[in-house]
């Protein structure tokens, strides 16, 4: 019995594990194709995109860039923007007609009301988003849609948001996320610089478009920038007395993956017919203002595209080809270093969704680009056609070169990867050339930090000169490849070679610098550069500082006017031919006012006289106008407990004031000590002359 339970216990978990690892097995994703992409599209949803595209072509430009997405295998998530992030979706990989009209879907149902534009809150996420959440095998690009710029309900929200959208640049660069822009300026008011720079800072491109209706040609423009492809029209028509209109086409047989068909007008029917006449069973996906037909059962031959409609009414169809196609690009022979008078055979092979072609390449034809170390072609050259490949033989003078194979045809564009440097010297076995290296960079990543003043601005200098060595070479040539700033109005260049910024259009960006060796071995240097604007921190500095001296102030003050006499003040006027007069007061803190004490006037302002406290066993007397005392003027005199001091308003007079403190403070002063009287003057007593 035992025995029986043990084997059927055996029993399922061996099926329970041979279920998991089927599972496991048909859960695991197909290798992907060539040509695929993480996409992050990020929509503006302000309140003004009602009035700058009301019908919404936006979401009809979007649909129909999705759907000329490869069938499976892109990856697509969706950033919805206002005052900050609205909605959108993660992404998630396409694999259906019904997972792309999901993702059209979510960003659709997001209204356009938000009061603001933050561009740099919708960069922000959709960069983390592929950076986190994206398939890491594949490239990764964002498209942005704004009919505006950053623009938000206080200085200091724009300012964040441009900080965000600093930083997501910044981000993308180092990612290397294109960011391809457009700028739905409808209404005439967008600065259409800032999209400008977020794509060109990133290696995108930017479109500006007028009138919403054109939307559909912008993203199809960005979609043959991104993977390669060409649209090109079949038919712009109308349909004859009959009704029906029968169109040829031919797909290649290398290169095309998917073959897509764009139709335009009000068709009642569309079909397709295989070059051998046999019908297709691809069904039409028909939407708003267009329908779409995609073919992905690639026949290479004569197809026929079979499309019905009411006479007279007019119809437009484009093709648009996915391709597979790859450029392999070699060269024999396979040296660094070569003799002008070698000759050097280049061979671009094509391939089909990364394997060999096994093709011939008709209708295809080749140039090889020849480049310096900058991109910048100095030739290009004719290639023969041989089988799946194509050929160049050439020798080539002396100097440093990089090479690509481009490849066009049946509307298909590709270019191999570059291949470099190939160095030419008619000295080629010299040890020098044949052991030369790269240039290092002082620094793999330079920083700097510059203060931006109000008024007086901010600058900053690099000399380019001082970011790299060589080992064989003193100089090198610098060269900036990309930079998040725009030149000309942020930076220039002089002729030595010296970066000069006076203008900060981003809070944070970044150069990428190239040093380059007579060799056309190379190292990039980045530099970033932050611009800290201390205008507000400034002023707000100045403010605490004031604050805080207005506080220390008011504390000494109210020290000042809260100390205690501790003490009798007794004073005698003696003002001829008046009669002397003396008062005696007991103040209790702070200030008492010589006014108090109803004497005759010695030529003083007894208002705006005052005996101050000190909390000790002294007190000082405060007059308007210098008084003489112990033969020089003052408008300040201390007076000890127990000292009797005189005072005169005016040199040569005989007016004065006789003044005697006596402290109740335990401690005495010691100038009280010196043999003078500490007993007060009687009332009325003469000064003694």
């Amino acid at each position: 019995m035992k025995r029986s339970r043990l084997f059927r216990c055996i029993l399922v978990q061996a099926l329970a594990w041979t279920l998991m690892l089927a599972f496991v097995g048909a859960a695991a994703p197909e290798p992907l194709e060539e040509n695929r992409f993480n996409v992050a599209v990020v929509v503006d949803a302000s309140g003004s995109m009602k009035s700058t595209d009301p019908e919404k072509y936006r979401f009809r430009a979007i649909t129909q860039f999705v759907n000329l997405l490869a069938e499976r295998g892109n990856w697509l998530g969706s950033v919805i923007f206002h005052t900050d992030v609205a909605g959108g979706e993660g992404l998630t990989r396409l694999d259906s007609q019904t997972d792309k009209k999901n993702a059209v879907a979510a960003m659709e149902a997001v209204p356009a009301d938000g009061d603001w534009t933050n561009i740099g809150a919708g960069l922000e996420r959709a960069v983390s988003m592929l950076k986190s959440e994206g398939d890491a095998s594949l490239p990764s690009v964002i498209l942005l849609l704004s009919d505006g710029n950053t623009d938000m309900a206080t200085p200091e929200e724009r300012k964040a948001s441009l900080d965000r959208k600093a930083g997501a640049i910044q981000a993308a660069r180092e990612s290397r996320i294109p960011i391809y822009s457009v700028c739905l300026n409808a209404n005439r008011t967008a600065d259409v610089a800032e999209m400008r720079q977020i794509s060109e800072a990133t290696g995108g491109s930017f479109q500006e478009v007028t009138a919403a209706q054109d939307l559909q040609d912008t993203f199809n423009a960005f979609y043959e920038l991104i993977y390669g492809a060409t649209t090109f029209p079949l038919a712009d028509d109308v349909f004859p007395a009959s009704g029906r209109l029968e169109i040829p086409f031919d797909v290649p047989g290398l290169g095309v993956e998917e073959v897509n068909i764009i139709v335009y007008g009000s068709a009642s029917k569309l079909f397709l017919n295989r070059p051998d006449g046999s019908l297709s069973d691809v069904v039409p996906q028909v939407y708003q203002d267009f329908s779409m037909m995609k073919l992905t059962e690639i026949i290479p031959g004569s197809w026929t595209l079979v499309t019905e409609g009411t006479p007279g009414d007019s119809i437009k169809i484009n093709l648009v080809y996915n391709t597979n196609l790859g450029v392999q690009l070699s060269a024999e022979p396979d040296r660094q270093i070569l003799n002008p008078a070698d000759a050097v055979t280049f061979t671009a092979r094509l391939t089909e969704g990364g394997a060999a072609g096994g093709q011939d390449c008709t209708g295809y034809s080749a140039e090889l680009l020849v480049m310096d170390a900058y991109g910048e072609v100095l030739e290009s050259l004719p290639m023969e056609a041989a089988g799946d490949s194509f050929v160049l033989t050439r020798s080539f003078g002396e100097g440093a070169y990089y090479y690509k194979a481009a490849v066009s045809g049946n509307h298909i564009a590709r270019e191999s990867a570059r291949l470099g440097p190939l160095s030419f010297s008619e000295e080629a076995a010299t040890g020098q050339e044949l052991n030369n290296t790269p240039p290092v960079p002082v620094k793999e990543v330079v920083e700097a930090t510059v203060k931006v003043w109000p008024i007086k601005g901010g600058s900053y200098t690099l000399d380019l000169n001082t970011l790299a060595s060589d080992g064989q070479d003193e100089t090198l040539e610098y060269r900036i490849l990309s930079s998040s700033f725009l030149e000309g109005e942020d930076y220039t260049v002089d002729g030595d070679g010296v970066l000069h910024m006076d203008h900060f259009s981003l809070s944070k960006g970044a150069f990428t610098i190239r040093a380059t060796d007579s060799g056309g071995l190379y190292c990039d240097i980045e530099v970033i550069v932050r611009a800290l604007n201390i205008g507000k921190m400034t002023l707000l500095g100045m403010l605490l500082l004031a604050l805080l001296g207005a506080a220390v102030l008011g504390v000494l003050l109210y020290l000042a006017l809260t100390k205690p006499f501790r003490g009798d003040i007794t004073v005698q006027s003696y003002a001829p031919p008046g009669a002397v007069k003396s008062a005696k007061r007991s103040p209790r803190r702070g200030r008492c006012k010589l006014s108090l004490f109803g004497l005759d006037n010695v030529g003083l302002d007894y208002r705006r006289c005052y005996f101050q406290a000190s909390g000790k066993n002294y007190i000082d007397l405060c007059t308007n106008l210098p008084v003489i005392y112990n033969g020089q003027e003052t408008k300040k005199v201390r007076i000890a407990s127990g000292m009797r001091i005189t005072v005169t308003a005016r040199r040569g007079e005989a007016r004065n004031l006789q003044i005697y403190f006596e402290s109740r403070m335990r401690t005495g002063y010691r100038g009280a000590a010196r043999g003078k009287s500490s007993r007060p003057p009687r009332r009325n007593q003469p000064l003694r002359r």
